[in-house]
């Protein structure tokens, strides 16, 4: 099913395939706890880090934006395709604030459920620093997935732009930050309960505490625009 997916997209016809998903009642599979193991044992998150830095080096400034995006928000790197993609589109409308929210430093995917609530894959809010902002108005990065790890491919690096969530979740856990907050920002629970959590004096902690925490990735990452 991963393989079908990732290819429909590469050739343009996701739609399609996914109205063939519908059609026949297809269903992913979930992932065993064998297989969540075996993941979390075979991932260097040291390696996976310096293949970042490697491949923001090797891209065009538009691509490294995604990527570094990406890594900074552990979002999906479908979802961080379209998030650079809406921030640029609302910014140029002078809408920015229907997307997010500048007092908690959040972006606000919930508020556009037909691209971010997807059944099990959700994505309901990130926090970003004001620099990382600045760089994704200013670059502008209209970047589809499949487009992004094609360029990777190209230039000669093995793609692993799904590993950058377990850099992201990494990061946080190693900085002292609890499983249930990481899964706030990972989307990793039900939309009742974030509902009931949206609640400011608890997300200004998240996001204190979050930024801090990716401070150091982020210095890294983003002097490469300067």
């Amino acid at each position: 099913m991963a393989s079908l997916s990732n290819l429909s997209k590469y050739c343009g016809n996701y739609e399609q395939w996914k109205q063939t998903i519908r059609n026949h009642g297809l269903k992913w599979e979930n992932t065993s706890g064998i297989e969540a193991f075996l993941s979390i044992l075979n991932s260097n998150i040291n390696e996976i880090e310096a293949w970042l830095y490697q491949v923001v080096k090797a891209l065009p400034k538009d691509y490294a934006t995604v990527l570094v995006f990406d890594a900074l928000t552990g979002l999906r790197p479908s979802e961080a395709c379209m998030s650079c993609r809406l921030i640029s589109e609302v910014s140029d409308k002078n809408m920015l604030e229907q997307y997010f929210d500048r007092e908690l430093m959040m972006l606000q995917h919930f508020k556009f459920p037909n691209l971010f609530l997807r059944n099990s894959k959700n994505a309901y809010i990130s926090f970003i620093s004001p620099k990382l902002l600045e760089v994704v108005q200013q670059i502008k990065p209209k970047i589809m997935y499949g487009a992004l790890d094609t360029r990777i491919g190209r230039l000669g690096f093995k793609v692993q732009t799904k590993q950058l969530r377990k850099l992201h979740g990494t990061i946080l856990r190693n900085r002292g930050i609890p499983q249930e907050l990481i899964d706030l920002t990972h989307g990793r629970i039900s939309q009742n309960v974030f509902t009931r959590f949206y609640y400011k004096p608890f997300l200004q902690h998240v996001r204190d505490i979050t930024l801090k925490a990716l401070e150091p990735l982020q210095q890294q990452l983003l002097t490469m625009f300067s």
